[in-house]
This record gives C-alpha cells, sequence and structure tokens, in this order.
C-alpha cells in the first residue's frame, strides 16, 4: 500500500538542525514558517537504516520542469497532492526529474567541508533561510499537529513532513510504502533570481525498475538487507 497521505508544504525556511550520524534516526531538520504562521519541521534523512547506509543525492541547480506550473501557491502551507500524472507530484521514474545514473552516495556527516550530505543540504536550504524572496516545497508524509511541541525545534504543536525521498521500489521491509507518484523532494525557488534548485535523495536499497501500478520492484529485485541499522 502506498503512503497514508501525500503533498507539498511551502513555506519560509527559518532555521535548520544538523543531527550527524550516530543518532539513532539521523536527519537533516528543517524549520519552516507558512505565510499564515503555521510552524513545520521537515525531516529529511541523510542515512539509510539498511545497507549501504550512504543515500543517493543530486541537486539540480537551474531546474526546469512542467511540474513548477503545477505547484501550490509560494507560502500557502501544506497542501495534499493525487499520486497522479499531470499535475505537482512527484515520480523519480516516470516524471523525467532525475536519472539514476546521476545521483551519487554520499556519507550523512563526516569531517570536513562540502562533503557530506549535510554540508550539501545546508549549502542550499541555509541560502534560502537568508533570502526574503525564497521558499521552500517539501514534497512527502505528513504528521500531526501533535498535542505536544515539537521535539527538535520547540514550536507548538508538533507539526511537520517527512519520507523526504523516493518513496517506491522499497526493499522487503518497507515494502507498503511503494507507490507511484509520491515520492519526496526539495524545491527551493529564490524568486529574485527566478531561479529553481531542486535537491532528490533515494536510498540504495530501492529499485528503480518499479511496477507503474503498484510502485513495487520485481520480486527478484526486492532487496532483503540481513541486518536493520537505524530506523
Amino acid at each position: 500500500m502506498p503512503l497514508r497521505s501525500y503533498g507539498v508544504v511551502t513555506a519560509r525556511v527559518v532555521d535548520t538542525r544538523r543531527e550527524g550520524s550516530s543518532d539513532d534516526t539521523p536527519h537533516y531538520q528543517i524549520h519552516l514558517v507558512d505565510d499564515g504562521g503555521t510552524h513545520y519541521r521537515a525531516a529529511v534523512n541523510v542515512k539509510s537504516a539498511q545497507r549501504p547506509w550512504e543515500l543517493l543525492y543530486f541537486a539540480a541547480e537551474d531546474f526546469r520542469h512542467s511540474l513548477i506550473e503545477q505547484l501550490p501557491a509560494a507560502g500557502s502551507g501544506w497542501n495534499a497532492l493525487s499520486s497522479e500524472s499531470g499535475g505537482a507530484s512527484l515520480d523519480y521514474v516516470r516524471a523525467d526529474l532525475v536519472e539514476r545514473s546521476r545521483m551519487r552516495p554520499v556519507p550523512p556527516d563526516v569531517d570536513g567541508a562540502n562533503n557530506d550530505l549535510a554540508d550539501f543540504l545546508d549549502r542550499y536550504v541555509n541560502r534560502a533561510q537568508q533570502d526574503s524572496s525564497a521558499y521552500a516545497y517539501v514534497f512527502g508524509e505528513p504528521w500531526g499537529p501533535e498535542e505536544e511541541p515539537d521535539k527538535v525545534f520547540g514550536f507548538e504543536p508538533g507539526n511537520g513532513v517527512h519520507s523526504v525521498h523516493m518513496n517506491q521500489g522499497n526493499s522487503e521491509e518497507y515494502r507498503e510504502d511503494d507507490g507511484v507518484w509520491q515520492d519526496g523532494g526539495l524545491l527551493l525557488h529564490f524568486a529574485e533570481e527566478d531561479r529553481w534548485v531542486a535537491i532528490f535523495l533515494a536510498f540504495q536499497s530501492q529499485s528503480w525498475n518499479t511496477d507503474d501500478d503498484t510502485g513495487h520492484a520485481p520480486e527478484s529485485e526486492v532487496s532483503r538487507p540481513e541486518q536493520k541499522a537505524t530506523a
């Protein structure tokens, strides 16, 4: 079965938090606020729960695609999307967004500059935070509103989006999340330049040969890792 719900949050970036690679659930956390004052946290995976640990990453620094014309209004917060072609929904396999061969595995967080996934995300997300004309569009599965404050940034109520990565062709453990036209990702619009940056993420354990109805990989290509690392 696919994700329980799918859509995109569009809001301004107001803060970020790097969790490194040793955390139980390492993510790159983004604090967003929409034009109505609602707060969100985007939890972006930086390490896989299964071998190989490194995520696949690609950033298009001058992204051009027809889906941009279908996006909801900038700053409008959470927008549910239909998992079908012709709209704003992402599908790495079917929408000509990114080629698997252009993505490269990167470590989550290591010593040094410009050499890990957190560094690469910082490069674009921090710039968006500093640019008053910039808006983020974060695609994935929502959570909240929660009864408690957000566990990372402390705003109330807790609210956000996760699964900001490819969501099809999964390994056996996560196959129930497979679906088509429901992939996650991050778009940043720098309005003063009229330039779009697109960031795409996938797990190395995922197959790009997926069924057009279910998003499942063929049984022969379903990854069955021996051991789980971090959630």
